[in-house]
């Protein structure tokens, strides 16, 4: 029997390439395997009305073909539900498939949809908020906030915005409580990662896995800025672990406390309380892969 699956795209990724993705879906895609069909975005959280609508019709296979922000909308609706969840990354950064071994070639990930299989991975909320990837308070929830502003996008455009703003920027104190231990920290970058990665495979939680049932809390503490570039080389090296300047924590669930206004989830700009509730939900999300 075939399975029933449906393209959520987003018309504007990819430098505006994501409808060129239609006419490629059926020289790819299995017609013995699959039926399918696509939707595309029009506005803000349309896709989370799509992917809703989706699960209520018993689709069997939702994909998000888009970036990071389009995967969240998406995601968040098939958490608990029998619909498995796939993307065609078309992001700047792509750091949820990269996360999830998905080809980042568009071509080869519609092919690899043909012989796919569904796992379990874990998801997160943040004060309610779903998410999959990493989440932070600090420079990098700053950094989202700031390339939220900008029309430029990429790889290039974000690592430009990073050197531009890392020189003033100033660490924050963090209170943090997973249940039994506490912590106080001067840090630069709070982190709760599921997944590895930010994307563009610059990996902040290299020890990360998304079907462990932990998160990977990554503390970068306050430090000299001439140490900046280093910790850069680290992240691109998978080796930001090992640094003297970095505690990671693992835990089930954590309380965050802090007056810094500005956090990010999955690079999505967002704004923190100052108690900061992060859970996992383990094994909650059906990944077809």
């Amino acid at each position: 029997m075939k399975k029933s699956i449906l393209f959520i795209i987003n018309p504007n990724s990819g430098h505006k390439r994501g409808t060129k993705t239609i006419k490629l879906i059926p020289k790819c895609l299995d017609a013995t395997k699959f039926e399918y069909s696509y939707q595309l975005t029009t506005h803000a959280k349309h896709a989370i009305e799509l992917a809703a609508k989706a699960v209520e019709d018993k689709v069997d296979i939702v994909v998000a073909v888009g970036g990071d922000g389009l995967v969240n909308e998406v995601f968040q609706c098939l958490v608990h539900t029998d619909t498995a969840f796939s993307i065609i990354p078309m992001g700047s950064g792509n750091g949820i498939a990269r996360s999830l071994g998905i080809a980042m070639n568009v071509k080869t990930a519609l092919t690899n949809l043909n012989s796919g299989n569904i796992t379990k991975i874990d998801t997160v909320l943040f004060n309610g908020q779903p998410y999959l990837g990493v989440a932070g308070i600090g420079f990098d929830g700053f950094i989202a906030w700031e390339f939220s502003k900008t029309s430029k996008r990429g790889f290039w455009a974000y690592l430009k915005l990073i050197f531009r703003q890392v020189l003033g920027y100033r660490s924050s104190t963090f209170l943090i409580h997973d249940g039994l231990r506490h912590w106080k920290f001067d840090a630069f970058i709070v982190t709760i990662a599921n997944g590895q990665q930010y994307g563009n495979d610059a990996f902040i939680a290299p020890q990360a896995e998304l079907d462990n049932g932990l998160l990977d809390l990554v503390v970068v503490k306050n430090h000299s800025k001439w140490f900046s570039p280093l910790l850069a080389i680290q992240v691109m090296t998978k080796n930001i672990h090992k640094s003297r300047h970095v505690e990671i924590i693992r835990g089930e669930k954590f309380q965050i406390k802090t007056s810094y206004d500005y956090a990010h989830i999955d690079g999505e700009p967002i704004s923190p309380k100052n108690e900061n509730e992060i859970e996992i939900l383990p094994k909650s999300l059906s990944i077809y892969r």
